[in-house]
């Protein structure tokens, strides 16, 4: 029993180093630019080669956060419509079959939707 105890400390010690080390590496990375946050690249490139204004640099960073900002909220509406289209199906099918069919639908089908539910998806 001792020796499984010992095994587990080292397993959570093991993987604690594992976190602070990829938390450090990846510090790091952005610290050295060897990551970027979205977009800094192109901005950064079009400052190089066009000789923006601070203005103008300024102008086009809002551009692009707004952008991301609109794509990111058309991403969000296309998947609640997927699910409310999914489920619609769903409920079609469920229409199609017997009081009995029903229910086994139910028992093996529906646990998405009460997963869905759980998480506050439509």
């Amino acid at each position: 029993m001792e020796k499984n105890g010992i095994n587990y400390a080292l397993l959570g010690v093991s993987m604690l180093a594992g976190v602070l080390i990829g938390f450090a590496g990846s510090s790091l990375a952005y610290r050295y630019h060897w990551l970027h946050t979205p977009g800094e690249e192109v901005v950064r490139r079009m400052d190089r080669l066009l000789k923006l204004t601070p203005a103008q640099r300024e102008q086009i960073e809002e551009t692009m956060q707004q952008t991301r900002d609109k794509t990111e909220q058309l991403r969000r509406d296309f998947q609640r419509q997927r699910r409310e289209l999914l489920k619609q199906a769903r409920e079609q099918i469920r229409g199609m079959l017997t009081p009995e069919q029903q229910a086994d639908f139910d028992r093996h089908f529906a646990k998405r939707e009460r997963r869905e539910a759980k998480n506050g998806n439509p």
